[in-house]
């Protein structure tokens, strides 16, 4: 069930297409966005492999998957929270198209916050699948605890009668914001008619949205004989725990269990938590692998889960939501954020708290199980609340600001361009506070922030849609960091993707190995790693291929899967009028095998 011992699940496992299926489309939604992680995400989508291993890179492999997920993946994230990357890989510069950032509301303190994907598997002859993942994590490579959901469902002839809340709302929602995104046209029809089946031990799944227009991401029973509640974050944004007071009143003279982070619970304080007994994520999880020197950072609790449970029935929500006002909502209220939760139900002695607790606290060895009894501690009052205040506010009247970015051809070059940057509505900055705009690609471009910027002399290579923003504090040097995708407008028949290519298959030997990875029906992730970005030298191609030339697997291809043909021809397409040296002797060849054009 959740046995952090045996019960762990495998991102990119998940994001695999059912046996005989192949994806067709997909939508995914998260607050937060490393572009490294979704770089990675086609492994698992068009290799049907995992994610594990070193990934990451201007790969072939990459160059190819993400070209083959062009116009069927669309991804939501809030605004402005794209994490800064350490390195940038001009692949990044594909990712562009795919993704959908969402204004969080009216206010600063609102989040966009769901995390979750939708896919859509098709096969001949086969009723159509979907797959809904929802997770309490982001799309990011954060180690923390974390737990996530995996749905898989028909599309039925007849509409379902369901009692999702707001759920088939949000998702049209999402999709009215991408009118040119064609995938979402059908999933928008076949929502209402999706049958969901439930995991082992659950039954009757709900999916519930929650937000200003979704309502409350809960349905739960009162009273209650229990409630159990898993949240890293408890606190309002005045200190209090008004969300986890109400929920108390689930079960108000029944048992109650609040695991959170240590520090979240020491700065609300045993006082405001009365009757509930408190447990926090064990230190020797948090700091585990930074004391085995990994140098992969602290791991801490991110998971989100409210249990109730009634007499032998028992209700899980888990989800994106924490256990606050601003994601529940509060005295009726409907919360601030958008946020998703899925609502599972069972027998008691199955997924109640005892189970539960029993997989998490060791009772022989209480300091061995992955929660502890939480032991209280004082903590000086947070300083620098107000600083944060205005970091929050003024981020958040950047990103609803209007970032252009016009980019024409150089006078003096017509190889590199003039990058013009102009900002309708934009805010006025607080006293005390200086904002710094760059270029992704390109370290040392930052500019003060103006209503017009301008960079000089770049090459394709040099402009993404992505700008750096750092906002800075002159009293304590505090940073804080966004990345802001911006309208991006490039003169008439400028090609990114093509510049792309022309770096990444720049001799003859790396365009032998791009036609061998796309000779590969379902490519073995392992293996296109282990040669791509070499030098193409004939040992890595004689490890991978043995002696098989490419004749024969084009002649097996041509008699067993001309798809894989017509993805060769679409890539040829695809280089014609580059620099990419294409051998003459397999151009001779190709012309025996090439698809007859319709």
């Amino acid at each position: 069930m959740l046995n952090p011992k045996a019960e762990r699940v495998d991102y990119g496992w998940e994001l695999r297409p059912p046996e005989g299926y192949e994806l067709d489309s997909a939508i995914a939604a998260t607050y937060t966005l490393d572009l490294d992680a979704l770089l990675s995400v086609p492994v698992a989508l068009c290799f049907h492999d995992t994610l594990e291993g070193e990934i990451q890179g201007e790969r072939l492999a990459l160059l190819e998957a993400v070209g083959q997920l062009n116009g069927r993946l669309k991804v939501f994230y809030q605004a402005g929270k794209i994490k800064l990357p350490g390195t940038y890989n001009r692949l990044f510069a594909l990712l562009e198209p795919w993704l959908q950032p969402v204004m969080p509301g009216n206010v600063a303190y609102s989040s966009f916050h769901p995390k979750f994907w939708l896919l859509r598997y098709t096969a001949p002859k086969r009723p159509v699948r979907y797959r809904l993942i929802v997770l309490s994590r982001n799309l990011t490579f954060d180690r923390s605890w974390d737990l996530a959901l995996s749905l898989d469902g028909e599309v039925s002839r007849e509409s379902i009668d369901s009692a999702h809340q707001g759920w088939d709302e949000l998702v049209r929602d999402l999709l009215l914001q991408v009118p040119s995104f064609e995938p979402g046209k059908v999933i928008r029809k076949e929502l209402g008619r999706i049958n969901w089946h439930p995991p082992e031990n659950f039954r009757d799944p709900r999916i519930l949205a929650g937000g200003p227009r979704y309502g409350q991401p809960l349905d739960m029973l009162i009273p209650n004989d229990s409630i159990l509640v898993v949240s890293p974050f408890l606190k309002d944004s005045v200190g209090g725990v008004g969300a986890l007071d109400e929920l108390a009143q689930r079960a108000p003279e029944g048992n109650r269990w609040l695991f959170s982070r240590g520090e979240e619970l020491d700065e609300i304080g045993p006082e405001k938590l009365e009757g509930w007994s408190c447990f926090s994520i064990n230190t020797d999880v948090v700091d585990g692998e930074e004391r085995l020197e990994m140098g992969t950072g602290r791991q801490n609790l991110h998971a989100k889960l409210i249990v109730v449970e009634r007499g032998q029935t028992c209700h899980w929500h888990l989800g994106s939501a924490n256990a606050t006002a601003a994601a529940l909502g509060n005295a009726g209220a409907n919360p601030r954020n958008t946020e998703l939760m899925v609502r599972l139900t069972g027998k008691s002695p199955l997924i109640g708290p005892a189970a539960l607790l029993e997989q998490w606290i060791d009772k022989d060895n209480p300091g061995n199980g992955l929660f502890v009894e939480h032991e209280f501690e004082e903590r000086p009052a947070s300083e620098g609340e107000s600083e944060r205040d205005l970091f929050r506010v003024l981020s958040f009247d950047l990103i609803k600001a209007n970032w252009t970015l016009s980019a024409r051809e150089a006078e003096s070059d017509p190889t590199l361009f003039k990058l013009e940057l102009s900002i309708d509505d934009m805010p006025k900055l607080p006293e005390g506070l200086s904002v710094e705009v760059g270029l992704l690609p390109l370290s040392g471009s930052n500019r003060f922030l103006d209503s017009v910027i301008c960079w000089n002399n770049l090459n394709l290579n040099q402009i993404s849609a992505f700008l750096a923003v750092k906002i800075t504090s002159q009293a304590s040097a505090e940073t804080e960091h966004l990345v802001i995708q911006t309208d991006l407008r490039l003169p008439t028949g400028t090609d990114r993707e093509r510049r792309i290519i022309e770096h990444l298959v720049d001799t003859e030997d790396k365009f032998l190995n791009y036609i061998r990875l796309l000779l590969q029906r379902h490519p073995d992730k392992n293996d296109w790693f282990s040669f791509d970005g070499a030098s193409g030298q004939a040992g890595a191609l004689a490890t991978l291929f043995g002696d098989s030339p490419i004749f024969e697997q084009l002649m097996l291809a041509a008699a067993r899967d001309t798809e894989v043909l017509e993805r060769i021809q679409k890539m040829i397409d695809r280089l014609e009028g580059t620099s990419v040296p294409i051998p003459e002797r397999f151009d001779q060849l190709w012309h025996h095998f090439a698809p007859k054009k319709r």
